[in-house]
């Protein structure tokens, strides 16, 4: 969307030429054939290689256990245990990242639906990072709250050979698992992934004022919502000035169904409507430099792709193979009709 929608006018530096790769199709499926096998891998090691902590982390039971009461009434879990107990494991068998991407005409082409919905994904991070990646210092600070299966600082550490990130992450198997994965792709010199909360000023004192671009994908709605706009200043505090907050995320265009609303309160996620969105933002003294919103009709297909695969079978077993994809193809419908996406920049005013 235009100034006209808002905005404020673009404030951010001269873009230069993009890195080799971004933002197309050959160089998408390129990283996705680096970074696949590394993250698999690492994955894997952690959940099967002896530990002394073994006996704490989640069985496969646990964790399928876990991932039927969040389509429940509640689980009683913090965020960081739904994450240790439910995403880590059980989605990286099916996704590439904890997050959805609109589908280009392009990716819509592609014959294999579990490749279409890695390259919307692929495609999701180089369009929410664009701004930085043309923008920021080839050998600039860039921050990324959320690290989720590691495609984001992944894929921008793969493409800006001298740029130094830090992930932030609530959850301390995420961090061991990001460790990992950079340390396999020769990028751990420049990659830095800490754990810790967003809302605790420790966490974050000593990159305030200091980078060039924070980006956040799939982070708002864990943020409830008297404390949306907290989250959002909370972000752009670690910003230098005149450097851009890039996010990735959704706002209800209508409300849930009585079920995807108690799977959602049971995900500790809360979607906010339009207005709210917006009203985040302002209350967070942000300027607005796009907010380009997708229907949903452009990021439907991501349920439709969703499907079985090896690897969740080997970890899991045919019985969870053949029924946790019908599950989540079911709550991303539910989750992303009612709603529309966006990528949104900001400065602080």
């Amino acid at each position: 969307m235009s100034p006209s929608d808002g905005t404020a006018n673009d404030l951010t530096p001269a873009k230069r030429r993009p890195p080799e790769g971004f933002l197309a199709l050959e160089g998408q499926i390129r990283f996705l054939e680096t970074f696949l096998p590394v993250r698999n891998a690492a994955i894997h090691d952690f959940y099967h290689t002896p530990r002394d902590d073994l006996e704490i982390r989640p069985s496969r039971r646990q964790q399928l256990r876990a991932a039927l009461r969040l389509l429940g009434n509640g689980t009683g879990e913090t965020v960081p245990e739904l994450y240790r107990l439910y995403y880590n494991r059980l989605f990286s068998t099916i996704w590439l990242a904890l997050n959805w991407g609109p589908y280009t005409p392009e990716i819509r082409q592609i014959a294999d639906p579990q490749q279409r919905m890695y390259l919307s994904q692929v495609h999701s991070v180089d369009t929410c990072w664009q701004p930085a990646v043309q923008s920021a210092p080839e050998d600039g600070l860039l921050v990324e709250i959320g690290t989720g299966l590691s495609d984001g600082w992944a894929r921008i550490a793969l493409l800006m050979p001298k740029v130094k990130l830090v992930s932030l992450t609530i959850e301390a198997d995420q961090a061991e698992m990001a460790r990992s994965i950079a340390a396999r792709l020769g990028v751990a010199d420049r990659v830095e992934v800490r754990v810790g909360d967003l809302f605790d000023p420790a966490t974050t004192r000593d990159l305030v004022g200091t980078a060039d671009a924070v980006t956040a994908m799939g982070v708002i709605p864990h943020f409830p919502p008297p404390r949306k706009a907290d989250g959002l200043r909370a972000m752009a505090a670690l910003l230098k000035p005149g450097a851009p907050l890039l996010i990735f995320d959704a706002y209800r265009t209508t409300d849930f169904s009585r079920f995807m609303a108690r799977a959602l309160l049971s995900s500790l996620s809360w979607y906010p409507a339009e207005k709210d969105f917006r009203s985040a933002l302002d209350d967070a003294g942000l300027s607005l430099l796009r907010f380009d919103a997708h229907p949903a009709a452009s990021c439907l297909p991501f349920a439709d792709d969703i499907h079985t695969t090896d690897q969740l079978r080997e970890e899991f077993g045919p019985l969870v193979a053949r029924l946790f994809p019908r599950i989540a193809r079911a709550f991303m419908k539910g989750l992303l009709t009612p709603q529309e996406s966006v990528y949104l920049s900001g400065v602080r005013r």
